[in-house]
């Protein structure tokens, strides 16, 4: 066998052994590992509703995040910053607190609430979230005023003599939510009045007698609500008579609405 034979053997021999080599360690080398998902970024949490009544505060906000385990309510009156601690009542769902938070009279607050995550079990990483800030003013302050008024009065404007008979007062409120209303209500002519409205059934008045009629207060009333509350009459004789209406709180912002008069004709 020649010497250039000789070598080409060995050559071919090389070249198989180097791809046996490969494919074996192609073989045995771990595949790559799939890239994991982003993990989506969630949010803290969001404030729904912040009522303000010195010194209490009244938030509502919903829990955004499944990984939470704190949230925190930062409060800033007038330049000062005050932190508490709110409940976790999970993701997507809506909690409202109710706590004394030493609230100025008149004075607005802004609120944030800050939100603590765990994300894993072993070795967990931390991470902070911040909802918007939300800003209130006290019901009745003059950047945020209340605007109580009297609507129509509803009920039989003829009645018979010697008749009972069931008035209905409409009342509403187009600005904040106002509270401790009074509502005063007076029979004149040959209008009278049976009883009182009983106390704590309509808008939480307490209602008394007062004079001819009587008189609510204490009810509230929310932003942009309406009521009605009732007005028992009796007549005595023929002849003219009215109720007449007065409904007022602190803070309202048109006083020209606030009074209402109906007027009837008793006919023999």
């Amino acid at each position: 066998m020649s010497v250039t034979t000789q070598l080409r053997r060995l050559r071919r021999v090389a070249v198989a052994s180097g791809t046996a080599c490969g494919l074996a360690l192609a073989l045995a080398a771990p595949a790559a590992p799939a890239a994991a998902a982003p993990r989506p970024v969630p949010q803290g949490a969001r404030i729904l509703g912040l009522e303000l009544k010195a010194p209490n505060l009244t938030i509502t906000f919903q829990d955004l995040n499944p990984d939470s385990v704190s949230h925190k309510l930062l409060l800033k009156p007038q330049g000062r910053e005050r932190e508490y601690e709110l409940g976790v009542p999970g993701e997507g769902r809506v909690l409202t607190q109710t706590f004394d938070a030493g609230l100025l009279p008149g004075t607005g607050y802004c609120a944030t609430i800050r939100t603590r995550s765990r994300y894993g079990r072993v070795n967990p990483i931390y991470y902070e979230y911040w909802s918007e800030e939300k800003c209130a003013q006290p019901s009745g302050s003059a950047q945020n005023p209340s605007d109580v008024s009297v609507g129509s009065i509803e009920g039989d404007a003829a009645p018979p003599p010697g008749s009972t008979r069931n008035y209905w007062i409409n009342y509403y409120n187009k600005g904040a939510e106002a509270k401790d209303i009074t509502i005063e209500v007076q029979p004149t002519g040959t209008m009278t009045m049976r009883k009182p409205p009983d106390s704590g059934t309509f808008s939480g008045f307490q209602c008394a007698a007062a004079g001819a009629g009587y008189r609510c207060t204490g009810g509230s009333l929310p932003n942009g609500g309406k009521a009605q509350i009732p007005f028992l009459g009796r007549v005595t004789t023929a002849g003219p008579g009215a109720i007449h209406v007065t409904i007022s709180v602190a803070g309202d912002s048109n006083s020209t609405n606030n009074q209402q008069t109906l007027t009837t004709l008793s006919a023999p």
